[in-house]
């Protein structure tokens, strides 16, 4: 297989599709189809089944990704080492992140690492968490940066911070005057203030007569809101679903109803109003972010520097999550 071969038919097996795959190559959709069929004629059976909606993998075309991937594995291995050689003067290192952790905490230790290592190629792949883990998996990503559980048998992870979820309410919502002990403001949570240092867990059963709003983005869909609300009698039926976490906030500050945000978005969030928040029972409303590498493989030094640049972050205070 050659480097082209191996790119071209990786990222139309990841898209499930040749137009999508054209694009993101930069060339026409025929040009592609008539590339794979000169592979497929090359081995002599098809890649790819055309026959259904998206297109597929046939059983050939299985065994012909996960070589193309361990071929393609070795060769950024191989490109690592080499780019470890001139001692970061040059190299690559791609990154693995949902979309919510690229917009809210990648682009400040990005923009250090960059600066201190500007010979360093950077890329930055957002997908869903399973996707990514797969990305991982198979080479092409050097790191993951996520929550959730990881098979150790695949993975080696290091824990980085810890997330806290808040209640967050419309700042005219009437319950607010029941609850006034039990308020936070965003500068209380970003600050540390002494408020919030003695902030006690709200109970949510008294926020049952507000509109929940409920999020359907991976990281903070029904299954992670639940556990907040097991010792409350279960998640409220939703008065609306949106589908990204940044959508719920923005209901919550024009006064539709509340949600459940993490403190990431408190921290590194651009936002002129806001609402309302409430401390919850850190059993209940606390995960890890983690750093995520493939389990046994060669961790380049541009990987290594950008690990550090992230911990450094948080060691110094300037994500404030810990």
């Amino acid at each position: 297989m050659t480097p082209q071969q191996i790119e071209y038919v990786l990222l139309v097996a990841q898209l499930r599709s040749f137009s999508k795959a054209a694009q993101k190559l930069y060339i026409t959709q025929p040009s592609l189809s008539k590339y794979i069929i000169n592979i497929e004629r090359q081995l002599g059976t098809e890649i790819f089944d055309r026959s259904t909606t998206p297109i597929s993998l046939t059983a050939a075309g299985e065994a012909y990704v996960a070589t193309a991937r361990q071929i393609k594995a070795a060769q950024d291995d191989l490109a690592n080492r080499i780019a470890d050689m001139q001692n970061l003067r040059a190299g690559t290192l791609k990154i693995g992140a949902s979309t919510f952790r690229t917009s809210y905490m990648l682009a400040r230790s990005i923009s250090q690492f960059c600066r201190e290592h500007a010979g360093v190629e950077v890329s930055i792949a957002d997908n869903n968490s399973e996707n990514l883990k797969e990305m991982l998996r198979a080479g092409q990503i050097d790191l993951l940066l996520s929550t959730g559980s990881f098979d150790p048998k695949y993975f080696d992870v290091e824990p980085l911070a810890t997330e806290q979820l808040y209640a967050a309410v419309p700042a005219a919502a009437p319950v607010n005057g029941q609850l006034a002990d039990w308020q936070l403001s965003w500068e209380d949570i970003r600050s540390r203030s002494e408020r919030f240092l003695r902030a006690k867990p709200v109970d949510l059963s008294r926020l049952r007569d507000v509109p929940f709003i409920l999020p359907q983005q991976e990281e903070f869909n029904e299954e992670v809101m639940q556990r907040s609300f097991i010792a409350f009698g279960g998640l409220p039926e939703p008065a609306l679903r949106v589908r990204t976490i940044d959508a719920a906030f923005s209901f919550v500050v024009s006064g539709f109803g509340m949600t459940l945000i993490p403190d990431t978005m408190i921290h590194f969030g651009n936002y002129a109003a806001h609402p309302v928040f409430y401390a919850l029972e850190p059993a209940h409303a606390q995960r890890q972010i983690c750093l995520v590498m493939r389990r046994s493989s060669y961790v380049s030094k541009a990987a290594a520097a950008y690990c550090l640049t992230l911990k450094r972050l948080v060691e110094i205070g300037t994500w404030r999550i810990l």
